[in-house]
């Protein structure tokens, strides 16, 4: 079974403001499903999201 939490629940587990979330979900930047007028997101997406954006830094050469 998958398990769904909703934005507000979402932003308090990870401290971010619950706009910032519906704005991921809004520009189709982390998964989600609506059901009914409720939008839910799958528990692990935040992580892809992160997984996928996340910018390794360049190794600078030793002087």
């Amino acid at each position: 079974m998958v398990e769904l939490e909703s934005p507000r629940a979402l932003a308090t587990r990870l401290g971010w403001t619950e706009r910032r979330i519906r704005t991921l979900i809004a520009n189709r930047l982390i998964r989600h499903v609506r059901v009914g007028n409720s939008i839910f997101v799958p528990h692990g997406a935040i992580e892809e999201f992160i997984d996928r954006n996340t910018v390794v830094p360049i190794d600078e050469p030793a002087r």
